[in-house]
């Protein structure tokens, strides 16, 4: 027995001292803090144009402050379809062959044209983080703007917001408030 311990000993040593060393920890997820800082403004904007969506009767998406500027229905369709451009721009795909601003009529399908486009929108966001937001983008319409992925979701974001100042003072000429002045 003895002589069986002295042999087994030695032997269990050196085969412990040969295993491989324990594997590095897995490196940490890539950091999405840019990306949901840009998100921040997007969503705000999104609500909000959704909310003027639904609050505008259907009778007053053709007003029109002037001849010179977009009905109702069209600044929302509008919307829609930059949307689709500036979230394809983002993920290399092409948007729908319609524009919502010139097909686009009533309200039920404007509203399904602000929700498919913010739904692509929204996807966009969830497949990128910091490191994949910061590949190349281009925005086609745009001049070919080279810009980054998350670049695009920025000038989509101010878009909107531009577009739902532009919504805001057509909402108050129609004694309408507007969601962000509402809570809503």
């Amino acid at each position: 027995m003895r002589r069986l311990t002295l042999i087994a000993v030695p032997v269990m040593l050196a085969a412990a001292c040969t295993q491989a060393p324990p594997a590095p920890p897995p490196a940490p997820p890539p950091s999405t803090a840019i990306t949901a800082s840009i998100r921040i403004p997007y969503e705000a904007t999104k609500g909000f144009i959704l909310k003027t969506a639904e609050l505008v009767p259907e009778a007053k998406y053709s007003y029109q402050p002037t001849k010179e500027v977009r009905t109702v229905a069209q600044l929302l369709g509008h919307i829609a379809d930059a949307n689709h451009m500036f979230c394809s721009a983002a993920d290399g795909t092409k948007g729908p062959e319609q524009s919502a601003e010139k097909t686009a009529k009533t309200k039920a399908e404007i509203q399904k044209a602000l929700t498919d486009a913010f739904a692509h929108c929204d996807r966009v966001f969830s497949s990128l983080n910091d490191t994949t937001g910061a590949a190349e983008a281009i925005i086609a319409p745009i001049n070919n703007l080279k810009t980054t992925k998350l670049g695009a979701l920025s000038f989509d974001a101010a878009h909107n917001y531009e577009h739902y100042g532009n919504l805001v003072t057509y909402m108050r000429l129609n004694k309408i408030v507007p969601p962000s002045s509402a809570g809503m």
